[in-house]
């Protein structure tokens, strides 16, 4: 068993046969020097062994040579080594050389994992299996290691805190894990479809220009930016990327990977504090108060421009120096000196208490003494740990003055007030009165109030609500203007109202604006444009109404006919238009002069005006012509209304120098008829009637039939 064997190739068979020789000593040590395992198995048993293989499994050689199959393949793999043990050593095809199993270690409680690549030979003249066996215990643990890598990997990727995306070359994205689908809000597959530059804001594409071709020049392995992305939504999210470089087994480039953290929240958070920082420096620096910020042991850290006016020192100058050494004197409101334990910073350094409202007096040689106002407090950290001691001061010197002032212009605020016959209140933000001029308390008095008549106090938007319901459209429109101003949304309301009285009637205008730019104010005014609007009215009716007759002129009549027109066309209701002519009305002037014609034409309105209804309207078109209009009236309805205007005319004469003037008048009649397109067709009807009526003798009605495009 242990000799060692020889190696013949005869036709397509591998012969091992006894050899003795050098060729045989040669051929055994090689065997013995290779590291993987090698054995001839014959009648189910091991025959021979290398001494690498007894090794692999923890025996010694002559303790392995002999053994059984069932002594050293695992259970599992048994019947597949017999099977096909017993196809290497029959006839016909042999069975695949190469697969793997595991063989059992010494004692039998670990198993090895091997690769066998087995072969049909023969041994001293018998059939059997040469196999040479590859431990396969490290690669085992390389793949198992491998696996787990990539499991770790997988979890990582898909569980990461932040977004992970590969990318080709070209910036396509390959895979990507939730979070990144979170911050953009794309699904994964919609993604897959996108590149990193069509989620990137058209702003930020070339912040990536140039460290993306440093990185695949190999000038550096990755780089990160801040930029922002598009979010599914169109809205853009602030991102910090970290891109890398993959490279294949070759050196070459193969991939991106990108690192995307959301960073929206912190780069917001980041913007708010630079402002705020921005704002709190101009605030400093723009203050009127002057600004003293100290170090724990006292020392200055910093002084706005203020506190180097009042101190008469260089910001520069007072940083690192402690109260005593500003070359100032701090004096009390007696003149006495402050002793350098109580100077502003050590009082609040020994008693750790804020400091408020304490006068102190900066003297300088060559100056005034400059009194100031002084609120000192300390800072603390988180850890309850003096930070810095806060020194503010005002100056105060002129504050008598100031105050004076101040007074001063409230006077003369109030007499500027008191000077306007408007009706003034100053409201406050929330819509009390907090002060009124002496026109609005007067009218207040005239108006029969018994009560506060200065109104302070009380809030106006309030009282606006309580109005009665014939005052209440006007309020709740005063109301809501006083608010837009207030609340910003308009610079300036103005309304106008009636306030009527049951003997007096009254027109007011109301001005709101604001006082202040914060809106803590505005100021409210009522006016009276009563003559105003009366002059209005006035000019309304001088230019509407007939000079002599005081019925509606030619221009102003054809105005409201045109509107009734339309109207009874829309809802198809009647409509009826008669015109009027005082018959030979020459012979009247001729007789009673111009005069006494006007005397007629006064004395015909007034008795047409008393049987006018509210709806009707009636005009002098020129000279001894009118017309009437009649709403809602059918021509049956219109023969009654001239027939009785006749004899009204007919029954008061007008009389002039004490002679009754007599005359007659005749009338046409027009119908609205569903051909009238305008309101002048329908009264060439009317004028085609009076034209029949005139024609038939006078004082007479008539009424001209057929349609109204036939009228010539």
């Amino acid at each position: 068993m242990d000799s060692n064997p020889g190696l013949n190739i005869t036709g397509t068979e591998t012969v091992i046969g006894q050899g003795t020789g050098a060729d045989g000593a040669v051929f055994r040590t090689l065997l013995d020097r290779m590291s993987d395992g090698v054995f001839i198995a014959r009648d189910y048993r091991f025959i021979f062994a290398n001494a690498a293989l007894p090794r692999m499994l923890g025996y010694e050689h002559d303790d392995f040579v002999g053994l059984g199959f069932d002594a050293v393949v695992a259970p599992d793999f048994l019947e597949l080594w017999v099977q096909r043990f017993r196809q290497r050593i029959g006839e016909g095809e042999e069975p695949p050389g190469r697969y793997e199993l595991r063989f059992r270690m010494k004692g039998g409680r670990r198993e090895l994992p091997i690769e066998l690549n087995a072969s049909r030979v023969v041994f001293d003249g018998q059939r059997c299996v040469l196999g040479i066996v590859r431990d396969m215990s490290g690669r085992k643990l390389a793949e198992h290691a491998l696996r787990e890598s990539e499991q770790r990997f997988r979890g990582t990727f898909d569980q990461a805190a932040v977004g992970i995306a590969l990318m080709d070359l070209e910036g396509r994205f390959l895979r990507v894990n939730p979070k990144l689908c979170d911050i953009l809000g794309f699904r994964a597959s919609e993604l897959r479809t996108l590149t990193m530059e069509a989620i990137t804001h058209p702003e930020d594409i070339s912040l990536d220009i140039h460290p993306l071709r440093c990185v695949r020049n190999g000038e550096q392995t990755t780089y990160s930016i801040e930029k922002r992305l598009l979010h599914k939504s169109g809205t853009a999210t602030w991102a910090r990327l970290t891109i890398s470089l993959l490279l294949d087994e070759m050196g070459a480039p193969s991939h991106f990977i990108a690192v995307i953290e959301d960073v929206h929240d912190r780069h917001l958070a980041q913007t708010a504090l630079a402002d705020s920082e921005l704002r709190h420096r101009l605030l400093m620096h723009n203050l009127h108060a002057a600004v003293l910020v100290c170090a724990p042991d006292a020392r200055i850290l910093y002084g706005n421009p203020e506190a180097c006016r009042i101190l008469r020192m260089d910001s520069a100058l007072l940083a690192g120096r402690t109260i005593a050494q500003l070359g100032c004197r701090f004096i009390d409101q007696s003149g006495e000196a402050l002793a350098p334990e109580r100077d502003l910073v050590r009082r609040v350094l020994v008693s750790g208490q804020e400091m408020n409202d304490v006068v102190v007096g900066v003297r300088h040689d060559d100056a005034d003494t400059l009194w100031v106002l002084v609120h000192a407090y300390p800072e603390f950290d988180t850890q309850h740990r003096l930070r810095h001691i806060v020194v503010m001061f005002v100056d105060i010197t002129d504050r008598s003055r100031l105050e004076a002032e101040r007074d001063a212009d409230r006077q003369l605020r109030t007499a500027a007030l008191n000077a306007i016959t408007a009706h003034v209140a100053v409201l406050d933000k929330r819509g009390v009165i907090v002060e009124t001029n002496s026109s609005w308390r007067a009218f207040a008095e005239r108006g029969g109030y018994t009560g506060n008549m200065t109104f302070i106090g009380v809030n106006y938007l309030d009282a606006l609500a309580r109005c009665d319901r014939d005052e209440a459209p006007h309020a709740e429109a005063a109301c809501e203007g006083i608010l837009s101003v207030m609340l910003g949304r308009s610079a300036l309301f103005q309304m106008e109202y009636a306030c009527h009285a049951p003997h007096e009637r009254q027109w007011f205008s109301l001005k709101v604006t604001p006082m202040d730019a914060a809106r803590e104010r505005v100021l409210l005014s009522h006016e009276n444009i009563t003559r105003i609007k009366l002059a209005e009215e006035a000019v309304r009716i001088l230019a509407n109404t007939d000079a002599l007759t005081g019925l509606a002129n030619r221009r102003h009549f054809f105005e409201v006919a045109e509107e009734e027109f339309v109207r009874a066309r829309r809802y198809g209701t009647p409509l009826t238009v008669l015109m009027a002519d005082l018959d030979h009305f020459k012979r009247i002037n001729d007789h009673f002069g111009h005069a006494g014609g006007d005397a007629v034409l006064c004395s015909f309105a007034i008795i047409l005006s008393s049987l006018l209804r509210d709806s009707d309207s009636a005009g002098r078109l020129g000279g001894e012509e009118f017309a009437v209009l009649l709403p809602h009236t059918a021509l049956d309805g219109a023969r009654a209304f001239a027939e009785r205007l006749m004899e009204r005319v007919a029954e008061n004469p007008p009389e002039f120098d004490g002679q009754p003037a007599h005359y007659t008048l005749s009338i046409g009649i027009g119908e609205l008829m569903p051909d009238c397109l305008d309101f002048s067709a329908l009264l060439r009807k009317a004028d085609e009637a009076l034209y029949r009526a005139k024609s038939g003798g006078r004082n007479r009605v008539e009424y001209a039939p057929g349609p109204c495009n036939d009228a010539t």
